[in-house]
């Protein structure tokens, strides 16, 4: 099987990719795999034994990305500030390098996404194809 990126990708955090998962919409982010670009601190905290996101991740192991660039600076930056996580800092600083859209539930990183100029949506704008 040949993994072929979209046009348009979208970062993922912790909190999205559990709720698609709770939510049983794994198979609309399998569909959309190309689509999906997950950090690869994100990954660590998700990828749980014998779940339907690491099945996903082992299967899909291209989505992972690692820090590219200054993308691991920014990442230090984010981080130092008082409520996020390395998931959610991990996602923003990424997001914010690369300039993509960032699907997270997390309201206090939401909020700093966007304060960066990042452009957010939430797992259910993703899994109803609203991006």
């Amino acid at each position: 099987m040949t993994f072929q990126k979209s046009l348009f990708q979208y970062l993922f955090d912790s909190s999205s990719l559990i709720n698609i998962e709770r939510h049983k919409k794994m198979t609309i982010l399998r569909r959309r795999k190309g689509e999906v670009l997950i950090p690869e601190k994100v990954a660590v905290e998700v990828n749980q034994p014998n779940t339907p996101l690491h099945r996903f991740i082992s299967k899909f192991h291209q989505v992972v990305t690692k820090f590219q660039n200054n993308e691991e600076e920014e990442y230090l930056r984010v981080r130092s500030q008082v409520g996020i996580d390395d998931g959610e800092a991990a996602a923003i600083a990424i997001a914010i390098k690369r300039r993509l859209s960032l699907v997270i539930d997390d309201k206090k990183g939401k909020e700093k996404a966007e304060n960066h100029g990042v452009q957010t949506f939430t797992w259910q704008d993703f899994v109803q194809g609203n991006i």
